[in-house]
């Protein structure tokens, strides 16, 4: 059988086995998330040898070009080798501009490119790999438009046994350099012939950081059809950007926002409690509680948040008349990142 050679060692490939499983099962430390060849975490390069087509096929011709590959759909059938990727070769610098919170577990973190015009195209909704000083890489939604503000923004929320959450919760500081990769996932906004459709875009937690992109975007771009956000959390405290998306629905009367929790009245704060405006109850029943019969058909449908919430609001608003092509969401939504070094 064929090898993988890697970090000064080979390791024997089983039959139609990925390079990525190959090191993986010989505990071998390499970034990786959906293994699906979507979050292009596992990017690898080829040394003295050729990647196969089916290995490089959604990379950008400049990282084909360079010898780049993803290792998750690289089945060889002959020895390779391979190393981890040079980031001075395949990411932009950046540095940390702010870290702010936005509730009590999610911040906003706002990153500066280190030198103009090195910066790749990028729209609010599609994520980045980004990976710090220690080689920790994660995948993070966009959240604004590069272009327009010139910082990249980002809603992170911190996990428990996160490794690049628990660094930057607790160690982090404003000026740190990291490096990003990108952009993937095609749940953005795009309307060239400026159509009035409806819009849903629906989540939970940090699920609305695209959300929150793709929307500012549609308003910046003048769309004029209704745009109806749904954010959802266990209790109000996991809502957030409440203010700033009240503030642009009274500034844009085609736009609506819905925030939603699962608790029951009376664990909501006092003031949602008074102005009635967090509805109570499962996302996926409030959002059909809004869907509009007339206009499903031509909606456009933005999901985000945990698989098995998208595939579940995917699946009952399909069935109450939107086209599954008109329904965009990241084929792989929690992207868990391991350690690349």
């Amino acid at each position: 059988m064929p090898t993988v050679q890697f970090n000064s060692a080979a390791f024997p490939l089983q039959e139609n086995e990925s390079v990525l499983d190959c090191l993986l099962r010989h505990e071998q430390k390499i970034a990786h998330a959906c293994k699906s060849g979507v979050c292009q975490a596992c990017l690898v390069k080829a040394v003295d040898n050729d990647a196969t087509t089916q290995a490089q096929k959604s990379l950008k011709p400049t990282l084909q070009a360079q010898g780049y590959a993803l290792a998750c759909q690289w089945v060889p059938e002959q020895d390779v080798r391979v190393s981890l990727p040079a980031l001075d070769e395949c990411a932009v610098t950046v540095s940390i501009s702010r870290i702010e919170p936005l509730n009590h577990r999610i911040v906003r973190l706002v990153l500066e490119v280190n030198a103009d015009g090195q910066m790749f195209p990028c729209y609010p909704g599609q994520y980045l790999n980004i990976t710090n000083a220690a080689g920790i890489s994660r995948s993070y939604s966009i959240a604004n438009h590069y272009a327009v503000d010139q910082c990249i923004e980002l809603h992170v929320q911190h996990m428990p046994m996160g490794a690049f959450t628990g660094w930057l919760f607790t160690q982090a500081r404003v000026g740190d350099i990291l490096h990003v990769r990108g952009p993937a996932g095609d749940c953005f906004y795009s309307n060239p012939t400026q159509e009035t459709f409806p819009m849903v875009l629906a989540g939970t937690g940090t699920g609305l950081a695209p959300l929150y992109g793709i929307v500012h975007e549609a308003l910046r771009e003048g769309h004029q059809g209704p745009i109806h956000l749904f954010h959802g959390g266990v209790t109000s405290r996991d809502l957030y950007c409440v203010e700033a998306l009240r503030a642009l629905e009274s500034r844009h009367p085609q736009f609506h926002y819905h925030a939603s929790c699962l608790k029951a009245p009376e664990n909501l704060s006092k003031e949602d409690q008074q102005s009635n405006t967090v509805e109570v109850g499962a996302l996926d029943e409030v959002i059909l509680r809004h869907l509009d019969a007339g206009s499903i058909a031509q909606t456009r449908v933005y999901l985000c948040g945990a698989p098995e919430l998208v595939q579940l609001l995917r699946k009952k608003i399909f069935l109450k008349g939107a086209k599954s092509s008109h329904i965009y969401c990241d084929p792989f939504i929690e992207r868990r990142v391991s350690a690349a070094a």
